[in-house]
């Protein structure tokens, strides 16, 4: 099993409408590829949990990457796992968690959405942070 996690800037074209569009496109991929994550959103980022096959992931992140509703994509963590941490999602979205849930994650996560480079202790603590927003 293999995780990546990463962060991205929206774009000034992207539209709230537009997270329906990417929640549909990740949803049919992932279940295509076996791939299963959380993406959360957050007013200016996104960061998001994808885990799977490396292979697939890897190929799920290009695509990803093509997107034009988001750029600068920056990676937090990708490494191998004893097994899927987010099988309950084929691709969760922060709208779904508790209100306190969201604050409290929104909060650190936006300060980790503005950086340009990640320590591994970053990317340790991300992956902790989301993997709790799980709801196995």
């Amino acid at each position: 099993m293999y995780q990546l996690i990463y962060v991205s800037d929206k774009t000034h074209t992207f539209v709230p409408s537009d997270v329906d569009s990417i929640l549909f496109s990740a949803r049919k991929n992932n279940e295509k590829f076996g791939i299963t994550g959380l993406l959360v959103e957050l007013p200016e980022h996104f960061i998001q949990i994808i885990e799977g096959e490396k292979e697939k992931v890897e190929h799920v992140f290009q695509l990803i990457a093509k997107d034009e509703r988001h750029e600068n994509l920056r990676v937090l963590l990708a490494m191998k796992t004893l097994s899927r941490e987010m099988a309950a999602w084929a691709m969760g979205f922060s709208e779904k968690l508790s209100e306190s849930q969201l604050r409290d994650a929104l909060h650190i996560l936006n300060s980790f959405s503005k950086k340009q480079n990640f320590s591994d202790i970053h990317g340790k603590s991300i992956k902790l942070l989301l993997k709790s927003l799980s709801p196995e």
